[in-house]
């Protein structure tokens, strides 16, 4: 049987030959419409890339129609071609994956702390 080979165009990889310097350039679209292009670590979390982005989104047209940058979380498609909304911010953006590196960044739609409390009851059995 031959040895696995990696797909050299998967940017996620570990091996990948595209982030040589350990950075891939990722497109953020902000709820105003703003489109931003910024080179980040392929290993930072995405609390960190968050962070990242609202630096250079203070240089654009319409940031001040924009909240604060708790009420924000991304989005993305993933790997498996799902929407997913990435809440948990310590995941890493290697491990998240998206099909395309192209982060949207959407309003919460409720308080972190009441989706907490909703799992946690759902896990004890509670209506």
């Amino acid at each position: 049987m031959p040895p696995a080979v990696t797909d050299s165009l998967d940017i996620w990889a570990v091996d990948s030959q595209l982030g040589a310097d350990g950075s891939i350039s990722v497109d953020f679209l902000l709820p105003t419409g703003i489109y931003i292009n910024l080179d980040v670590p392929r290993d930072a979390t995405i609390s960190h890339i968050k962070q990242l982005l609202w630096k250079q989104a203070h240089a654009y047209p319409l940031f001040h129609l924009l909240m604060e940058i708790d009420s924000y979380m991304f989005s993305c498609v993933n790997q498996t071609a799902v929407h997913e909304e990435l809440e948990d911010e310590t995941r890493r953006l290697c491990d998240v994956r998206p099909f395309l590196p192209v982060l949207k960044l959407v309003t919460r739609n409720c308080d972190p702390g009441e989706k907490l409390d909703s799992k946690i009851g759902v896990l004890i059995g509670k209506g």
